[in-house]
């Protein structure tokens, strides 16, 4: 019979385009090496497998893999696998909330009018980078491209990505990675992540772009782990006058002709984070037997 799975697109709600997910939702006796030969072989950024659940707390354990690596969390894979799971009746559909334990710990997605809506970790800032040239440099840009008032800073709600303020739409349609550059500003992290406030689209907020290439990923369409961090990230160096940080839209992708829109709703007073979540709409777009 083989072994089942399914691809989902995240952050759309129109097929081909958000984030494609490979999601295997029975994958109990599957030899430990075939995890990350599969996700080689589905060739998308993260690839989940789904099993019962270690801790009593929770539905479902998820393991999650790029072509190159397990990570403990991502936030695409965590809706997809929470839309299969209320799609496919593994999980009620009355149900309105339901719990997946992954590496990061575990992770509560919520049924919402607008979609799923995941909770994520309490955000954590790291180092901020001071050589602009090394950065600009990195990306194929000149410095005065980088928005300088802010800082370009590590920061993680469970998966780190480096974040680098740009001041134009422009500037971030034209990055392209200089690996040779870019590999050793990232030898602490996976992931550079470039935005900007101005968008291709008036209800967004920012316009954004992310790059993994040394763990398999040469540029992801929809970051849903790195969405919940920038917001984070917005809401502590009050980077956007009168945001709303509560209804933060970012538009990603566009670039590789594949649209997202994430939704970021961060909750705090002064410079204190009480909660982030991060959510939008899933379509279902093929299903199949690995043999």
């Amino acid at each position: 019979m083989g072994l089942k799975f399914f691809q989902i697109d995240v952050f759309t709600n129109k097929a081909f385009g958000g984030n494609p997910l490979a999601v295997f939702p029975d994958s109990e006796g599957l030899a430990e090496a075939l995890h990350i030969q599969i996700a080689r072989e589905m060739n998308l950024s993260e690839t989940v497998f789904i099993y019962p659940a270690n801790d009593p707390e929770a539905d479902f354990k998820v393991r999650i893999f790029t072509p190159g690596k397990e990570i403990p969390f991502a936030g695409h894979p965590t809706l997809g696998t929470a839309h299969i799971l209320w799609e496919t009746g593994k999980i009620p559909r009355e149900q309105k909330s339901l719990t997946l334990e992954m590496g990061a710990g575990l992770v509560k997605v919520h049924k919402t009018p607008d979609g799923l809506f995941m909770d994520q970790p309490d955000p954590n800032f790291g180092h901020e980078f001071e050589s602009i040239n090394q950065i600009a440099e990195a990306l194929s840009l000149v410095t005065d491209q980088i928005d300088s008032r802010f800082p370009m800073q590590i920061v993680s709600t469970g998966f780190p990505a480096l974040y680098v303020p740009l001041k134009t739409l422009s500037a971030v349609q034209n990055v392209i990675p200089n690996l040779s550059v870019l590999k050793p500003v990232l030898k602490d992290v996976d992931m550079i992540y470039v935005f900007t406030g101005e968008t291709e689209y008036p209800q967004s907020t920012v316009h954004s772009r992310s790059f993994a290439p040394f763990i398999g990923i040469p540029e992801d369409p929809a970051t849903g782990s790195a969405a919940g961090a920038l917001g984070a990230y917005l809401f502590r160096h009050r980077v956007f006058e009168n945001l709303d940080p509560s209804k933060i839209v970012i538009e990603q992708g566009i670039e590789m002709k594949r649209p997202s829109r994430i939704l970021v709703r961060v909750e705090g007073a002064g410079s204190e984070i009480d909660s982030i979540q991060v959510g939008g709409q899933s379509v279902t777009v093929l299903q199949g037997n690995l043999l």
